[in-house]
């Protein structure tokens, strides 16, 4: 079977492709212009909870997006094109649901198709604290990513609309 003709858990555009960054593993860019609210990857694979991810091959830990407050969607042991969306503080797609990923704005051609991980991460019961140093370059950057990134006001403000279901329903909830 070609490379082209496996099955995946997800789907990416064809607007988008992977291609090396020189800063990460990987990335996904635009190959060709992207229009607001474009919908550019729906993610699938196994939903499990964050401590199932967590006993996964190391290369695959951290590659699910969080879709509960201890649930994530994770390919599983094999690497798909979705594992390659960066973060950035200054995001140009988000999420609209739990799985689709759609464009925040219009996108250049060549541009890299990021999200911020304040959109989908959250703290889950039992789980050493998630943190890391961001690496996005962006003049946004908070110098850190955390669980607790979605509480930022006025991220919540910029993204609105835009984090995973569950958050954005704990924001509308609070905020009514």
């Amino acid at each position: 079977m070609s490379e082209k003709n496996k099955k995946m858990f997800s789907w990416m555009s064809p607007k988008l492709e992977v291609r090396e960054t020189g800063k990460y593993d990987g990335g996904v860019f635009a190959r060709s212009g992207v229009k607001k609210n474009d919908l550019l990857a729906v993610f699938g694979g196994y939903v499990m909870t964050i401590k199932e991810e967590l006993s996964l091959p190391k290369k695959f830990q951290d590659t699910g997006v969080q879709i509960g407050e201890d649930l994530v969607i994770n390919s599983g042991k094999k690497k798909e094109v979705t594992d390659f969306f960066n973060h950035s503080c200054s995001p140009n797609v988000g999420f609209n649901g739990q799985i689709f990923m759609v464009a925040m704005r219009d996108v250049k051609r060549g541009e890299e198709i990021t999200f911020d991980y304040a959109m989908c991460l959250h703290k889950a019961k039992g789980i050493k604290s998630y943190k890391f140093k961001c690496l996005c370059g962006s003049k946004n950057c908070r110098g850190y990513v955390t669980e607790n990134d979605w509480k930022i006001l006025d991220l919540q403000k910029k993204y609105d609309g835009y984090f995973q279901y569950f958050l954005q329903e704990k924001i509308n909830k609070k905020n009514s």
